[in-house]
């Protein structure tokens, strides 16, 4: 029998699916699926590579970018901030003037571990930071400088946000215009909301009341009344000029309007300290037990929340990627709140390979292009990747290694596409480097120094086991060989294939883009995978492979 792979679009599978050789989704996956990524039409390419930008330390990085496509990325080190921008692909340090000293870093109070505790959200030419141990702060880009600062508020009498320790927020975002801060160390549960954004005070209003002054008119006492004589001489009221009876009286009070601020608590009956908040259509939080949801337009007067479901949240912020929120479930298990026409859910997109997040996440972000991805820093060093478009029925993961380790990841926008930068470590040395889509020769040029970016790596892709169900009964069990291997391939060098790790056959000339056959050696074994690897520095892009198999 000669079956056919020619789609990838599930990427690596869990182990747990071993058995179900009978789904689509073990047909359409992969056992391992390394330094490759998934195409939206089905096949596989090689992970792009790294190249190196700058030489640097262990440290987060952020993207700030502004509306007229200005990017650049904030690194956070213990106690510094830095601020990178690129020309023509090489990356340089901003400096700033100080105290009158020229300098490349702007002080900021968080230690080494507490950068990675740091929520930022970001409002055209500011990004708001939060810790729940430090003051809130913002970082402003004017005048085509930045400058990062105390952030104070503005709030009730009797209000203490912002103002002193257990009150400092540690989630924060902008949603509908009005800042969002959440979770201090007082109230891990409560939600503030600031009055719209207005120049003349920001996001910084917190009040919830305003002051409105009333007049009212009132009879004055007949004792301030005007008077006049009779005709016999005696006093009498003058009644002549009415609005000599009356005064106007100011008052006060306290109201509750559409533009106040708004403070809120979850009502889940628990002490249920909040993770994050997000925008989508409507506003999104994710708690330590739960999930709830707040209507777009709420303001002061129409308050209300309702609890959508109760996976719970990690504490890591959400990331938006086409028309869904995605957040990280309790577990490490990757989630999607979107909405649709049956209404909006919470969709678990781990089950297809529950294995790959379970080291931990660090940090995910969003990319838009090449493909719609989600890359998240696994607390082990390496990536993963979800490749993921609904119109396309692609959700497929992957892992990305390098040698050394990864220790940050953020997206850059530049002319019109995005790029993938990363902090990486390699021999007690650190770089910051970025993958080169671009890049057709992997290792081209490259002097195998790590300052140059990768070492050389290798593509891997496994399938999974072969077992169907045939005429002549399940092949589970069943002694299978394969005598050849037919891959059809776009652009590619040479391709090493076999079924066994020992026992790989190198194809002698570059495949390029026509169908090539690999002659396959190796006894029968009752568990039959077929690998496909990269060879040395030559790109590899995968369509379809089938291999004729014996089955005793």
């Amino acid at each position: 029998m000669n079956p056919l792979v020619n789609n990838w679009t599930y990427g690596e599978t869990s182990p747990k699916l071993a058995g179900r050789f009978d789904l689509s989704i073990y047909q359409q996956g992969c056992e391992t699926l390394q330094n490759f990524m998934p195409m939206k039409q089905g096949g596989i390419t090689r992970r792009p590579p790294l190249k190196h930008v700058a030489t640097t330390v262990p440290s987060r990085i952020l993207s700030f970018t502004l509306s007229s496509g200005e990017s650049f990325i904030i690194q956070l080190i213990a106690g510094k901030l830095h601020v990178w921008f690129d020309i023509d692909g090489e990356f340089y340090k901003m400096e700033f003037l100080v105290q009158s000293v020229l300098q490349d870093f702007l002080e900021i109070p968080y230690n080494g571990s507490e950068i990675w505790e740091v929520q930022y959200a970001q409002y055209y030419d500011r990004m708001y930071f939060v810790h729940r141990n430090h003051k809130q702060r913002v970082l402003y880009y004017t005048g085509g400088a930045f400058s990062f600062d105390v952030f104070d508020l503005t709030v009730n009498s009797d209000e203490l946000l912002g103002r002193q320790s257990q009150h400092y927020p540690g989630v924060v975002a902008i949603c509908q215009n009005r800042l969002y801060y959440a979770s201090t160390h007082a109230n891990p549960f409560t939600i503030w909301a600031s009055r719209p954004y207005e120049d003349s005070q920001s996001h910084s209003d917190f009040t919830v009341r305003d002051t409105v002054t009333a007049e009212t008119e009132a009879l004055k006492d007949p004792s301030q009344w005007p008077t006049k004589l009779d005709a016999n001489g005696n006093t009498i009221y003058d009644l002549s000029d009415a609005s000599k009876l009356i005064e106007v009286i100011e008052t006060t009070e306290e109201v509750i309007t559409a533009r106040c601020a708004m403070e809120l608590e979850l009502a889940s009956g628990r002490n249920d300290k909040i993770m994050w908040i997000g925008g989508l259509n409507n506003i999104l939080i994710g708690t330590e037990a739960s999930e709830w949801m707040l209507p777009y337009d709420i303001e002061p007067t129409r308050q209300a929340a309702s609890m959508q479901s109760s996976y719970g949240s990690m504490e890591v912020q959400p990331v938006i990627l086409n028309n869904g929120l995605f957040y990280l479930q309790g577990g490490h298990r990757l989630r999607e709140y979107t909405a649709t026409a049956q209404g909006a859910g919470s969709y678990d997109h781990s089950f297809t390979a529950d294995h790959i997040l379970q080291c931990g996440v660090r940090q995910i972000v969003g990319m838009r292009s090449p493909e719609p991805m989600l890359v998240f820093l696994l607390k082990d060093g390496t990536l993963a990747t979800f490749t993921y478009d609904q119109m396309y029925s692609i959700q497929a993961w992957s892992h990305i290694q390098t040698e050394g380790k990864f220790l940050s990841i953020a997206v850059k926008e530049t002319l019109g596409t995005q790029m993938l930068v990363a902090v990486v470590e390699r021999g007690g040395n650190c770089y910051m480097e970025r993958f080169d889509f671009d890049e057709k020769q992997v290792f081209a040029d490259r002097a195998g120094e790590a300052v140059d970016g990768d070492l050389e790596y290798k593509s891997l892709m496994v399938s999974n086991r072969f077992d169907i169900q045939g005429n002549d009964g399940v092949t589970l069990g069943r002694p299978k060989r394969v005598n050849e291997v037919w891959l059809r391939c776009l652009d590619s060098g040479k391709v090493r294939t076999g079924t066994d790790e020992f026992y790989m056959q190198e194809t002698m000339k570059e495949v390029g883009s026509s169908d090539h056959r690999v002659m396959i050696s190796g006894g029968s074994r009752r568990e039959m995978r077929v690998r496909v690897e990269s060879v040395g520095a030559d790109p590899l892009t995968l369509l379809a492979m089938t291999y004729d198999v014996e089955v005793n």
